[in-house]
């Protein structure tokens, strides 16, 4: 009998799982962000997955697209098996778009080409785009805009990420971020944002009063049911970039690990191994609720290519660009950057001081 604990909330999540650890007492498996795994390794929490273990259950590297799994491992060891990807990509409202005077066809390839759209798509209650300006989602897409700089070799800052290579430091206060973090705060001021009160993008969405946004695929189990007000026009494109010759794009996947207990039951870990595989065997279902499968046997099953499904059809976006695919780098400060980091920025996106000096105080 598999007994399964959903826990919400991130805080509530970190403290209950490392707690349970500490108490010699945690879940046989635990389904974590794959920017969790330095933090949880480093606090002893997981336990190492050998390479002859998951060989023997069919979970082998060459079965698993390489850029999540090489993403995925922590100072030369792997400590979870990927279940998914998911990252931000270009959703847009067609009809918006075409009643605003816009070519749908003629997507935004650009940030530049972007900021004209949601310009000119801005108009009474219309906004034509959004930013997060809140939350954990601030991060997620300063980190993907970010990267797309950092590849563009902005300014020099071709190496600029969360962290310098070594860990020790933050590497965003350069060029690359202070054009990554103008292009949110520059959607934000000419979009009329933030929303109303109580109001979210995609009741806008669905409303037909927001025209575009960069967001994630978990948003298709709304914005694609086709009973949904949206679906019809819903369209999704590949992220605008700071140049298109050198794409990349903000991703992140979904992963299961062990956790460590006082004392490891061999049999126990065993059948830890046989679920994580059935799990992976099992991962289309939940690939239904916008989540990119990271088995490749799954991708290219003919359930899923042959699929009818709209969820299905619009994740081929993600699957088409999994090589530029930008993770997030895995350090143990993760989850403090996570909550220190977005009401820094989310300052500069607001107007309310410089982006530089958002990023020299970050």
């Amino acid at each position: 009998m598999v007994k399964i604990e959903d826990v919400q909330g991130v805080d509530n999540f970190l403290v209950k799982f490392v707690a349970s650890v500490v108490a010699g007492s945690p879940p046989d498996i635990v389904w974590i962000r794959q920017t969790y795994i330095a933090g949880f390794v480093e606090k002893d929490a997981l336990l190492p997955l050998l390479p002859k273990e998951l060989d023997q259950v069919g979970l082998k590297a060459e079965e698993f697209d390489q850029v999540v799994w090489k993403a995925s491992e922590y100072k030369g060891k792997r400590y979870t098996v990927p279940m998914d990807i998911h990252g931000y990509q270009f959703f847009y409202h067609e009809a918006m778009v075409r009643d605003g005077g816009l070519d749908p066809a003629k997507v935004p390839t650009t940030w530049a080409e972007w900021l004209d759209w949601a310009t000119r798509l801005t108009k009474d209650d219309k906004r034509g785009a959004t930013v997060p300006y809140s939350g954990a989602g601030i991060n997620w897409f300063f980190h993907g805009f970010l990267k797309q700089a950092a590849k563009a070799n902005v300014g020099g800052a071709s190496t600029a990420d969360f962290f310098t290579a070594d860990g020790k430091k933050a590497n965003f206060n350069n060029p690359a971020g202070v054009e990554a973090l103008q292009i949110m705060a520059d959607i934000f001021k000419r979009c009329n944002l933030p929303f109303p009160d109580g109001v979210a993008s995609l009741d806008l969405f669905e409303q037909k009063k927001l025209g575009s946004m960069v967001n994630g695929p978990w948003n298709l189990n709304r914005l694609a049911d086709p009973k949904g007000p949206a679906a019809a026009e819903l369209r999704v494109a590949f992220s605008p970039q700071r140049d298109p010759k050198n794409p990349s794009w903000w991703a992140q996947s979904h992963q299961v690990a062990l956790a460590k207990p006082t004392k490891v039951d061999e049999d126990k870990r065993t059948g830890s191994f046989d679920f994580i595989k059935w799990l992976n065997d099992h991962i289309l279902d939940w690939s239904k609720a916008g989540q990119l499968p990271a088995n490749k046997k799954v991708l290219a099953s003919d359930a899923y290519q042959k699929s009818d499904l709209l969820v299905h059809k619009h994740l081929k976006v993600w699957e088409k660009n999994l090589a530029t695919a930008a993770f997030m780098p895995l350090h143990p400060k993760h989850v403090e950057v996570e909550n220190d980091l977005p009401p820094i920025l989310e300052k500069a996106i607001r107007g309310q001081i410089s982006v530089q000096a958002a990023l020299a105080e970050g």
